[in-house]
């Protein structure tokens, strides 16, 4: 009985581990939320309980709430497996813009059965998404490029080159044409539906399939454990005997295509076509890069930081529309959320810094 007790007792201490740093962050967020709420003349109790009933509690809001999170999870999952390594990817809109597109091309185009184009589409668009994400990595082992700056910039890249495929070859001529997308993918390609009455799909599945690959990863296996040592100290982890080239090339690649898998969801998923600028105009990375931050990098905590994020967005249209007020309160939110994690992050860096100076000093 004991034995049980203790193993409940790690789980219960784990698990507020992870949600610790989310959930003081959300109650900052919500209380400067609140004083912008009186500030415009309205009751904060009202306006949260409109909001949260419009996107956790009622059914319907509910689902589009797990709909809109479901591409969020899957980036800060993306995001989460390169950042713990140590490799600061801003690509992860990128990257999932090349992969989806390309999952999409070869759904249009492939012949044969649909179970097959099925695969061969998923599978071609994780290695394309893989491969964009490690033009960056190779940059920076042979040029010691910096990677922040190569990942952010090729993010745009990405959407113009298929900004231009969607727009002229490939855009859908049928209906008024004014629409600039591809035709639409077969019905037997789709993701199915878990809901009679709303667009929830199997792609939140999938999404929290991600998360449970990636707690594996990063607590079961070697790689993990390498990628960690790497991200923590990669003089130490070198010196133990890490591949650090290797470790980056696999980091990378990984990032990459689970990206692609987040691009595919919104596709496959919801869209059922690529549509210009569906993926970059929705912010999913940025939101997932805010839930990876937010949460400490923890594949539990950036789950939950993404399924409310998603929700404040979800119930800030919906007061918006019900009560007039300004969807930027639930923006405002979010981006406090984030400051305040931001602040942490930068003391704790201020210190790491001063105490290497230190040590630094005292070696002279």
């Amino acid at each position: 009985m004991k034995k049980n007790d203790n193993g409940l007792s790690l789980v219960l201490l784990r698990g507020w581990a992870a949600l610790r740093q989310p959930l003081i962050a959300i109650v900052f967020g919500l209380l400067i939320g609140a004083i912008i709420i009186v500030a415009c003349g309205e009751s904060p109790l009202m306006v949260y309980a409109e909001m949260f009933q419009k996107s956790f509690i009622k059914p319907y809001y509910l689902f589009s709430t797990l709909v809109r999170s479901t591409p969020v999870i899957i980036c800060a999952m993306a995001v989460g497996i390169s950042w713990r390594a140590g490799y600061i990817n801003l690509g992860v809109e990128g990257q999932m813009i090349t992969g989806a597109f390309i999952s999409t091309v070869v759904a249009l185009f492939m012949p044969g059965p649909s179970f097959l184009v099925a695969i061969v589409a998923w599978v071609l668009g994780m290695a394309a998404g893989a491969a964009y994400a490690l033009i960056p990595a190779i940059l920076t082992w042979k040029f010691n490029v910096s990677m922040v700056i190569t990942t952010l910039m090729m993010n745009y890249v990405a959407s113009y080159i298929t900004s231009y495929f969607v727009t002229y070859p490939l855009k859908d001529t049928a209906g008024d044409g004014l629409s600039i997308q591809t035709p639409e993918i077969a019905e037997a390609l789709r993701l199915p539906r878990l809901s009679s009455t709303t667009t929830f799909n199997a792609g939140f599945i999938i999404a929290i399939a991600v998360v449970v690959l990636i707690l594996f990863i990063s607590r079961k296996t070697i790689f993990g454990y390498e990628s960690k040592m790497g991200g923590f100290n990669p003089t130490f982890a070198q010196y133990g005997g890490t591949k650090q080239v290797k470790v980056m090339m696999i980091t990378m690649a990984l990032a990459g295509a689970i990206a692609c898998v987040a691009g595919n969801a919104e596709v496959f998923g919801l869209k059922y076509r690529y549509t210009d600028g569906m993926l970059s105009t929705t912010s999913y990375a940025w939101t997932g890069l805010q839930s990876a931050l937010i949460a400490g990098l923890d594949p539990i905590g950036m789950t939950v930081v993404a399924i409310f994020l998603s929700g404040l967005q979800i119930g800030g249209s919906a007061i918006q529309r019900s009560m007039g007020i300004p969807l930027e309160i639930a923006n405002i939110i979010q981006c406090c959320i984030t400051l305040f994690v931001s602040v942490k992050i930068t003391i704790r860096f201020v210190k790491k810094s001063k105490a290497a100076a230190k040590e630094g000093g005292k070696q002279a």
